[in-house]
């Protein structure tokens, strides 16, 4: 039905860290904590459950849209900038954006943008297969350098995939999904 968001799950096979089920274009208030839960430009993708060693988490996906003029300041961890930033998890996938709610707010000329992404994301999630855009692969296809990220012990965080943005997003970019499961935190980083 046109206007309702279908929530669909996928039971997958075993990938290399037991990956289980996707949520494929979760509604925002399931997603995110509920100081973030009214932001128009937070968006989404999906919340894949993982099974790491022994312990399952769902793992947020999502991609926001912020101003290539933001002020790195507003980023929680210093490593992070527009194109590389981090999410704690909490139970059920709920997350919580590692950068200040001042990150979201556009510059005047920049708002007819997030309208024009907003419109696309909310026309494409229901035209779409989100499977034919996520790949679970052993390791990330960097369209440019290396970016794995790692943890306070030097060690790499855990691939968990990768997806092209380009149909969902028109952002011509990749955007690779780590996860820290001491700290709990996703690591999002995006190569154009």
């Amino acid at each position: 039905m046109k206007g309702r968001i279908f929530v669909l799950f996928l039971f997958l096979g075993s990938y290399a860290f037991g990956q289980k089920a996707i949520e494929c274009f979760p509604k925002l208030p399931n997603f995110i904590i509920s100081e973030f839960a009214n932001s128009n430009n937070i968006f989404p993708i999906a919340i894949v459950e993982v099974k790491i060693g022994n312990e399952f988490y769902k793992i947020p996906i999502s991609y926001s849209f912020l101003s290539h003029n933001i002020n790195n300041k507003h980023f929680l961890f210093k490593e992070d900038n527009i194109d590389n930033y981090s999410f704690k998890v909490f139970k059920k996938g709920i997350c919580k954006p590692l950068f200040k709610k001042e990150a979201l707010i556009l510059p005047t000329n920049e708002s007819h943008y997030l309208i024009a992404t907003s419109k696309r994301y909310d026309s494409i999630k229901s035209k779409i297969n989100l499977m034919d855009y996520i790949e679970f692969t052993n390791e990330p296809e960097w369209w440019q350098n290396d970016q794995t990220p790692i943890d306070k012990a030097g060690k790499p965080l855990t691939f968990i995939c990768q997806i092209e943005l380009l149909d969902i997003f028109d952002d011509d970019c990749k955007l690779y999904v780590f996860f820290d499961s001491k700290r709990k935190i996703v690591r999002q980083i995006y190569q154009r």
